[in-house]
C-alpha cells in the first residue's frame, strides 16, 4: 500500500509545483505588460514611441517560445513602426491581450480579482484608443476649408464608440471596486474616481465638438480645442488607474504563490507521517481499494472523456441527491454554451475545436468555487451547479466574466481564433429544492440570452416557461397553416413623394387564422425557434414573385416588389444565382424585385464577407438593392461605401415627429443628404402625419411608406391601389396558387 500512497503524494506535490510555475508564468506576462505602459502612454500623449530595448524584445521572444514569438514580435513591430496613434495603440492592445492569454493571467488570479485582467488588457486601453481617434478626427476637420455631410456622420459614430468604451470602464470600476477590500483597494477606488472625473470632462468637450460640427460649414466653425485640451488628462488618469490595477494583480499573484509554497512545505513535513500510517492500515485499505476500483469502473459512464468533467448523467444524479437548503440559501445553475462552434471545426479542424473545449473546461474549473459542481452536458454546453448560493451578484459576475473571457482571441498554433458564447442562470427560491426541471429552466434562460445576441446573459423567470410552452403550441399550428396555404404576404404600398404614383410594395408576412389576421410579432419568434423561417420566406417569396410577374408590363411606371432578405439566405454561396433563376423562370427581370437588406446582417465580422459578396452579385444580376433601417446601425456609412445600394430606407425612429423636433431634423437631414450626395434614392418608413410628409418633401426625400398612405393590404386591395395610382392596363387578380411546403427553391 506504500506505492499508492507515494503515487498520490507525488501527484499532489506535482500539481502544486505546477500551480507555482503557472503563477510564475503569469507574473512574467504581467511584467512584460507593465514594461509596455510608458511607451503606450508616450505614444498616446505625443505620438512618438521610444525605441524599446533589445533586452525587452529578447524577453518577449523567449516568453512566446517557438510557437508564438513571431506573432508577439510582429505586433510589437507594428506598434513601433505605425505613425498613426490610434492604429499603433491598437497593435499594442493586441500585444497585451496576446501576452495575457499566453500567460493565462485570467486563470491564475483569485476569483475576487477576475475583472482586473480585462480592465488592464482591454477596457482602459480601448478608452485611450477611442479618445485618440476623436482627437485625430477633430484636429483634421478643424483644418478643413469645408465640412461635408460625410464628416458630420463620421464624428457621431466615433463619439459613440468612445462613449461605449468610457462608460464601460466607469461602470465596471464603480461596481467592482466598491466591494473590494485589502491592500490596494482604496488606491483603486481613488484612481477610478479620478478616471471617471476625467472621462466626464472629456465627454462634455466631445458634446461641444458634436454640436459645433452639426452646424459647421468650415473647420473654423468647429470647437475642437476643448476636446484636444482634455485628452491628455484623460490619458494620464486612465494609465494611473491601469498601473494601480496592474500592481494589485501582481500582489494577488504573489500572495497565491506564497500560500501555495507554504502548503507544499507543510505537506512535506506531514508526508512521513502519512507514509508510516499507510503501512499500518495496508490490510484494511486493500479491501477499500477493491471496492473503489469497482466504483471507478462504474463512474466511467458519468464522465466526459474529452475534458474529464462529469457529464449530464452525473449532474442529474448530483441534483437528485441534493438536500433541501435552509431558508437563507438558494441553489444556482449556470448553463454556458459556445456559439457557431461548427465553423471553428470546419475552418481549423476538430483538433483545434477539441483544444478550445478543453481550455473552456479548464477555465471553468479555475473560477469555480470549492463546492461548485462543473459538468459538460453537451457538445459545446457546460453547466456549473452552485449548491450553496448566498451572493447572487457574485454568481452573475462569474457568468459575465466567463462570457467575456471566452471571447478573447486565442492562439492555437498559427491560428487566431475567437469564440462567442452565452450564459443562462437559474436561481432557486431560498429554502426550496431543485429537480431535473431545473436543467430545463436553465436552458430556457440560455435560450433567452441567445436571442439577445452574442455575449449576453439570461435569467430564468416563470414567464419563460409559459412562453416556451405557448411557442411550442404556436409552432404546431403554424406548420399546419403553412401546409394549408394560410401563410401569405400582404403588401404595404410605397409612393413617390412628389407625384403620388405607387412605385412599389413591401411584402410582409401574415397568418390568416380563421377570421383573424395575425401579424409577424405574434408568430415569428415561435417560427425561428422551430426552424420554420426558411419555409415562411420561401412561401412569401413565391407569392410576391408571382404577383410581380402578373403586374409586369401593365403599369405606367415600374413597380418594385420588396422582399426582406435574411442573413441565412445571404450566407449561402448559391443564393444569388438561385434567386435569379426563380425570378427569370416567371418571365421577370431582376430589376422588378427589390431586395431589402437589414444593416444587422452585416454586423457579424465572420460572415460579413460572403454576405457582401452575395449582395454585390445580386446587384450585378440586376436586382434593386435597398438598405433597410438605415441610420440605426453602426454599419451605415461602411455599407454605403462598400455596396452598390439603389435606395436606403430611413427608419421610423428618424421620421416620427420630425416636423416638430429641431434636433431630430438635424440627424434626419444628415441621413438624407448623405445618401443623396452618393446618388442613392431615399425612402422614409413609418410616415403617419401630413406634417411629416411635408417636411420630408421639402428636405429631399424621394419615396414614402407608412400608415398615412396605407397599412399592409392583401393582394386584391393592392391591385385596386395600383389601378388608382399607377394605371396602364386593366388588372385582374392572378390565378390563386396554394402555398405548400417545399415550393420554389
Amino acid at each position: 500500500m506504500l506505492a499508492p500512497s507515494l503515487l498520490f503524494a507525488s501527484l499532489w506535490f506535482y500539481s502544486k509545483i505546477e500551480n507555482v510555475r503557472a503563477i510564475d508564468h503569469s507574473l512574467d506576462g504581467l511584467h512584460l505588460i507593465e514594461a509596455l505602459g510608458p511607451p503606450m502612454q508616450k505614444k498616446a500623449l505625443t505620438g512618438q514611441v521610444p525605441d524599446l530595448s533589445g533586452y525587452f524584445r529578447t524577453q518577449l521572444a523567449a516568453f512566446g517560445g517557438e510557437a508564438d514569438s513571431r506573432i508577439l514580435l510582429e505586433d510589437l513591430g507594428g506598434f513601433t513602426s505605425e505613425p498613426g496613434t490610434p492604429l499603433a495603440l491598437r497593435r499594442l492592445r493586441n500585444l497585451t491581450s496576446s501576452i495575457s492569454q499566453l500567460a493565462k493571467i485570467d486563470s491564475s488570479t483569485s476569483p475576487e480579482m477576475t475583472r482586473l485582467p480585462r480592465l488592464v488588457q482591454d477596457t482602459l486601453l480601448s478608452v485611450v484608443i477611442e479618445s485618440a481617434n476623436m482627437v485625430e478626427d477633430a484636429s483634421r476637420m478643424a483644418s478643413r476649408d469645408k465640412i461635408n455631410v460625410w464628416d458630420k456622420m463620421l464624428v457621431p459614430v466615433q463619439a459613440g464608440q468612445f462613449k461605449a468604451a468610457a462608460d464601460k470602464a466607469a461602470d465596471d470600476t464603480a461596481a467592482f471596486f466598491t466591494e473590494m477590500d485589502g491592500p490596494g483597494a482604496e488606491l483603486l477606488r481613488n484612481q477610478a474616481q479620478l478616471y471617471r472625473k476625467s472621462s466626464l470632462a472629456f465627454q462634455a468637450a466631445g458634446a461641444k465638438l458634436l454640436t459645433s460640427i452639426l452646424k459647421a460649414d468650415t473647420g473654423a466653425d468647429i470647437s475642437a480645442a476643448p476636446l484636444i485640451a482634455e485628452q491628455p488628462k484623460l490619458v494620464r488618469a486612465s494609465f494611473l488607474l491601469w498601473q494601480a490595477a496592474l500592481e494589485v494583480l501582481k500582489r494577488d499573484l504573489q500572495e497565491q504563490r506564497t500560500e501555495t509554497l507554504f502548503a507544499v512545505t507543510l505537506a512535506g513535513l506531514a508526508g512521513s507521517i502519512v507514509i508510516l500510517a499507510a503501512f499500518a492500515i495496508a490490510v484494511a485499505l486493500s479491501h477499500v481499494l477493491a471496492d473503489r476500483t469497482q466504483q471507478e469502473i462504474e463512474s466511467l459512464g458519468f464522465h466526459d472523456p474529452l475534458t474529464g468533467l462529469p457529464n449530464r448523467r452525473a449532474l442529474l444524479k448530483t441534483i437528485q441527491n441534493l438536500p433541501v437548503g435552509d431558508e437563507n440559501t438558494s441553489t444556482g445553475l449556470l448553463v454556458f454554451d459556445l456559439r457557431h462552434f461548427k465553423k471553428i471545426n470546419d475552418l481549423f479542424g476538430d483538433q483545434c475545436g477539441d483544444s478550445i473545449l478543453r481550455q473552456v473546461a479548464d477555465q471553468l474549473t479555475k473560477v469555480a468555487g470549492p463546492d461548485d459542481f462543473i459538468s459538460r452536458t453537451g457538445g459545446t454546453e457546460f453547466m456549473l451547479l452552485r449548491r450553496q448560493l448566498k451572493n447572487l451578484q457574485s454568481f452573475e459576475d462569474l457568468a459575465a466574466g466567463l462570457v467575456h473571457e471566452t471571447a478573447r482571441e486565442r492562439h492555437l498554433g498559427s491560428h487566431k481564433v475567437t469564440v462567442e458564447s452565452n450564459a443562462g442562470l437559474f436561481v432557486s427560491p431560498p429554502g426550496t429544492g431543485v429537480s431535473d426541471q431545473t436543467l430545463v429552466d436553465a436552458g430556457l434562460a440560455l435560450r433567452s440570452a441567445k436571442k439577445l445576441g452574442p455575449g449576453k446573459l439570461g435569467f430564468f423567470t416563470s414567464d419563460m416557461r409559459d412562453a416556451f410552452e405557448e411557442d411550442g403550441e404556436t409552432a404546431k399550428q403554424l406548420l399546419k397553416a403553412l401546409q394549408e396555404g394560410n401563410i401569405l404576404p400582404w403588401y404595404q404600398p410605397q409612393v413617390d413623394i412628389h407625384t403620388g404614383t405607387l412605385i412599389g410594395a413591401e411584402a410582409l408576412v401574415r397568418w390568416i387564422d380563421g377570421d383573424s389576421i395575425r401579424t409577424p410579432g405574434s408568430f415569428l419568434p415561435a417560427a425561428i425557434d422551430a426552424g420554420y423561417m426558411n419555409l415562411i420566406e420561401k412561401t412569401v417569396r413565391a407569392h410576391a414573385i408571382r404577383l410581380a410577374a402578373h403586374v409586369s408590363g401593365k403599369t405606367l411606371h415600374q413597380i418594385h416588389f420588396g422582399l426582406n432578405v435574411s442573413a441565412d439566405l445571404l450566407k449561402s454561396s448559391e443564393a444569388a444565382d438561385a434567386l435569379d433563376r426563380q425570378v427569370r423562370s416567371m418571365g421577370l427581370l431582376p430589376a422588378h424585385i427589390s431586395l431589402e437588406i437589414l444593416e444587422a446582417v452585416m454586423i457579424d465580422e465572420r460572415t460579413v464577407t460572403p454576405i457582401k459578396e452575395n449582395i454585390a452579385r445580386l446587384s450585378d444580376l440586376g436586382f434593386f438593392i435597398e438598405l433597410d433601417d438605415f441610420g440605426t446601425g453602426h454599419s451605415s456609412i461602411s455599407s454605403l461605401r462598400d455596396l452598390k445600394v439603389d435606395r436606403v430606407k430611413i427608419d421610423r425612429s428618424f421620421i416620427s415627429r420630425v416636423d416638430r423636433d429641431p434636433d431630430l431634423q438635424k440627424f434626419t437631414s444628415a441621413l438624407i443628404n448623405l445618401a443623396k450626395s452618393l446618388d442613392i434614392r431615399v425612402l422614409a418608413e413609418g410616415v403617419e402625419t401630413p406634417g411629416e410628409l411635408e417636411w420630408l418633401k421639402q428636405n429631399g426625400c424621394d419615396d414614402i411608406q407608412g400608415f398615412l398612405i396605407s397599412k399592409a393590404v392583401p393582394e386584391d386591395e393592392l391591385l385596386a391601389l395600383i389601378l388608382k395610382h399607377n394605371f396602364l392596363m386593366p388588372l385582374s387578380a392572378p390565378a390563386p396558387r396554394k402555398a405548400v411546403l417545399g415550393l420554389d427553391h
